[in-house]
């Protein structure tokens, strides 16, 4: 038998010959692509599974951790934090519906559940701290009628919109 050299497709013939065989696994893969508009995995992911074959397939229990990094939405300030998520998901060989996933050729792929758990991990709009005020409003004083632009500092969340307006 060829071992697959992608980590996250893992070969589940033997737990499907019998139903209550279990397995633990432990993963340490990097997976591409996991973003959301504000915040991106970055690095290597890690997933502590267990299998167990149930009638009907293959349930997975476990953890997903990963770390992500992004913006704050107030003050724009890099943010590199971890993630843990619990999941636990069925595959099948024959999924009735599209929330279990597939089993093929005795082989489940673990990449889409790694994916729909962390995108619905990752936060939507992250802050760097629950108190974060944004940039020194002083810094950025809201823009009176009458006063020149060049006077005042720019709040710098608006340089590309600038530089659209500006055509540079």
């Amino acid at each position: 038998m060829v071992k697959n050299a992608n980590p996250m497709i893992v070969a589940v013939g033997e737990l499907l010959r019998r139903v209550g065989a279990q397995r633990d696994l432990s993963i340490h893969a990097d997976v591409d692509g996991l973003a959301t508009t504000d915040a991106a995995v970055h690095g290597p992911v890690d997933l502590q599974l267990h299998l167990e074959s149930v009638a009907g397939g293959v349930q997975v229990t476990g953890t997903v951790s990963a770390a992500w990094q992004g913006s704050c939405r107030r003050c724009l300030a890099p943010i590199e934090q971890s993630v843990q998520q619990a999941v636990r998901e069925m595959f099948s060989p024959a999924p009735a519906d599209d929330e279990i996933y597939p089993i093929r050729h005795s082989e489940a792929d673990l990449t889409p559940m790694v994916h729909d758990c962390l995108i619905l991990a990752l936060p939507i709009a992250p802050l760097c701290a629950p108190d974060c005020a944004g940039p020194a409003p002083d810094s950025y004083p809201v823009h009176q009628p009458g006063t020149a632009e060049e006077e005042q500092p720019r709040d710098p969340r608006w340089a590309p919109l600038d530089a659209l307006r500006t055509g540079q």
